[in-house]
């Protein structure tokens, strides 16, 4: 029987799917009529073109920067006509995020979960919609994290080891979950370390041994080389101390990336043993996306999608009690300013993104290491999930 509270809550998750559906189409307009404008997808297409024809997937600098085994993921996209197959992966990538959204929200404000669906789909759109027009990896990255953190807080270990495995595969960018998890997690450490065995196996399956093992070695050889970029069109920490007139050279990066690296590994801990579930596994994602956000050398403007579906959940879910709301409100500055202030005032500065997007995620960061070492997770009174 339908109640008169749950009516409310339907027309909410309606109008959530609806704003996200609504731009979905309209991009998918735009590739229908032009495929390879404004897209990545070529680069995807090419790699899968290149695995099978046994060709190199790393000749391209400037290219391809995934694992191999993301070319065989592109496999069935590719192997559909264009721009069907185009059309398909971004779609797919949106519903990871409307999913990753919905079955957090319902995790963290059952109550009024339709409510919470939507106004966390409306925060996260505008950072997330070049990510949607470009096709980039992007958004199943920011989807996925959030569905691991979900069956994460739930104890469902083997959810959660499929759903971080496929973020490795989505982008290798995902080894930082993995590398978190099992500390505070230490069910989850086997059937990781099985999903990871059989996803190193698959590009054997698919290859001559040589051929995949010389994609390894390329792959290694291409990501090393990507570490010590200075190119200013990304937008991690250190681009925006070269727009500060701060530039460090690449050790002192390295050093920078590995304390970063030690704070947020030491910040997980604290949280893994004060906080409760579900903002446990939340804080597993804040924290990890953070890091990827400032300390990853080729952060771009449109990387800023991955951390778009947490700060959503977190933003809604602070804002709903009021001691916590000046979290909920930073959240939402956070996620405003970075979708729409580098469009915003681009005449000003067409480099506002560069700077801007890591100075607001690294204000974000200090704000929740101090929710965690403080003793004041927001939402505290939320009870453990089973």
């Amino acid at each position: 029987m339908t109640t008169a509270a749950t009516v409310p809550g339907r027309r909410f998750r309606f109008f959530g799917y609806f704003l996200w559906v609504l731009p979905l189409v309209g991009v998918c307009v735009m590739v229908a009529l032009d495929p390879g404008k404004r897209s990545v997808t070529p680069v995807f297409h090419l790699a899968a073109e290149r695995w099978w024809a046994g060709g190199e997937l790393y000749a391209d600098v400037r290219g391809y920067h995934y694992l191999p085994q993301f070319a065989l993921l592109f496999a069935p996209f590719h192997a559909l006509p264009v721009p069907v197959g185009d059309i398909l992966w971004r779609a797919i990538s949106v519903a990871l995020v409307l999913w990753g959204i919905a079955a957090f929200v319902r995790l963290m404000l059952p109550a009024d979960s339709g409510r919470a669906f939507f106004f966390a789909c409306l925060l996260a759109l505008a950072p997330c919609l070049g990510a949607v027009r470009n096709g980039q990896t992007n958004l199943a990255f920011g989807g996925l994290c959030l569905l691991a953190a979900c069956f994460l807080a739930r104890s469902r270990w083997t959810s959660a080891a499929v759903c971080l495995v496929a973020l490795v595969a989505v982008k290798p960018l995902g080894l930082i979950l993995i590398l978190l998890a099992p500390w505070v997690y230490r069910p989850l450490l086997r059937p990781l370390l099985i999903g990871l065995a059989i996803l190193a196996a698959v590009p054997f399956f698919f290859a001559a041994p040589a051929y995949a093992a010389a994609q390894y070695r390329a792959a290694w050889a291409h990501v090393a080389g990507w570490s010590a970029t200075t190119e200013h069109r990304f937008a991690d920490l250190t681009a925006m101390l070269r727009t500060a007139g701060l530039p460090l050279e690449p050790r002192a990066a390295l050093l920078l990336r590995a304390l970063g690296a030690l704070a947020t590994f030491s910040l997980w801990l604290v949280a893994g043993a004060r906080w409760k579930e579900p903002w446990r596994a939340l804080a597993l994602v804040l924290l990890s996306t953070i890091y990827l956000m400032l300390f990853n050398p080729m952060t771009e403007k449109n990387s800023y999608a991955i951390i778009a579906p947490a700060f959503a959940v977190a933003a809604v879910t602070c804002l709903a009690e009021e001691r916590n709301r000046r979290f909920g409100w930073l959240f939402v500055f956070a996620l405003v300013s970075i979708g729409i202030f580098p469009e915003l005032f681009w005449r000003i500065d067409k480099g506002l993104g560069l700077w801007w997007d890591p100075l607001v995620a690294a204000v974000a960061g200090a704000v929740l290491a101090f929710a965690i070492v403080t003793r004041r997770p927001p939402a505290l009174s939320q009870a453990e999930t089973g």
